[in-house]
């Protein structure tokens, strides 16, 4: 099995925030990995979390690899040699991708929006969640100031959409019914499209990633913060939680970066003395285990990515851990998007 899959670098300059990576999954050899830049136009570097830099969500179709910049869509072929860009005046921040029939939903997360385009980048179909009757009436939401026929593709890096009704839309899937599914990373929400409907709501999954539609019909979730896989039946009803933790290989990461977690939680929580916060905390900007990237194997095993960039496959069934592989031992150095075949 060939996994491909993205990393986001966080801290390091633009032109070497991440890259794109083919992973030969059975010997765990890297064969190739392409970096990822967003180059035309340029951006900025001003939020170190991660912001512009690195690869996304990424698709595998017809024998090539598409993958999200923060403001272009780039193919390669199989072995990774580049192909193509394409772009859109509605990529703002790209995270996740999905494949539908034969267009593309991609989630513009700075602009707070889903796009569906064609093969070429053209606009399809546009989701504003922030302009949806139901999702705004329901999570108190108010429009973005914004034209949303100019290129907005680096207008909002700076200024950004980060207000009190910023929705943070970073997945997308396609559900059995064939209904678009969107997840609202800030409110631990899942909206089903056509027509719009409140799916999921779960104030526990709050900064959750990727939304994977099995062969079985189960919908599964990153939850990120709570280091855990959560699995939903077609109702939408949560049908089991798979805890990260629990797994040998992650428990040893934890025990190992436990000062820089301690570090993580006072940036957020604590108020260290000023000295303190100048030496260590200015540098926080990495959560160890920070769960992202989630792909179904051939086999009906799921891929799971965390950071330090590692991956672990689950037999999700049993929840029992089938097979791990660590890229690096750098907390900075992100999972994003998984693909595999």
């Amino acid at each position: 099995m060939d996994v491909y899959f993205t990393t986001v670098i966080r801290q390091a300059p633009p032109s070497e925030g991440g890259e794109v990576v083919k992973l030969d999954w059975d010997s765990k050899k890297v064969l190739s990995a392409q970096p990822i830049v967003p180059t035309d136009p340029p951006v900025s570097a001003t939020n170190t979390r991660g912001g512009t830099r690195g690869g996304r969500g990424i698709l595998i179709t017809n024998g090539k690899v598409l993958v999200a910049s923060y403001h272009s869509l780039h193919s390669f072929d199989l072995d990774l040699s580049p192909l193509q860009r394409i772009s859109n005046h509605t990529f703002a921040n790209l995270h996740e991708l999905c494949f539908h029939n034969h267009s593309i939903w991609a989630t513009s997360t700075e602009i707070d929006a889903a796009v569906q385009v064609d093969e070429e980048g053209k606009t399809m179909e546009t989701w504003w969640p922030r302009d949806d009757a139901v999702t705004a009436t329901h999570f108190g939401l108010t429009p973005l100031k914004m034209d949303k026929e100019a290129d907005n593709r680096t207008a909002h890096e700076k200024s950004g959409s980060w207000d009190t009704s910023h929705v943070h839309i970073n997945a997308a899937a396609i559900a059995p019914d064939g209904r678009p599914l969107m997840l609202l990373n800030r409110f631990g929400a899942v909206i089903k499209l056509h027509p719009t409907e409140v799916y999921i709501v779960k104030p526990n999954m709050r900064g959750c990633h990727n939304l994977l539609v099995t062969k079985s019909g189960h919908l599964m979730i990153s939850n990120t913060l709570q280091r855990s896989v959560d699995i939903f039946d077609q109702r939408g009803t949560l049908h089991k939680r798979i805890m990260l933790d629990d797994l040998a290989p992650v428990a040893q990461i934890l025990r190992r970066l436990t000062w820089t977690r301690i570090k993580c939680w006072l940036a957020k929580h604590g108020r260290p003395h000023k000295l303190f916060h100048s030496m260590f905390l200015h540098a926080v900007s990495s959560r160890p285990v920070f769960v992202r990237g989630l792909c179904e194997t051939p086999n009906g095993n799921i891929l799971v990515g965390i950071s330090p960039a590692a991956i672990i496959e689950l037999d999700w069934k049993s929840g029992k851990l089938v097979d791990f592989f660590s890229y690096s031992d750098d907390v900075n150095v992100c999972v994003h998007g998984m693909a595999c075949k």
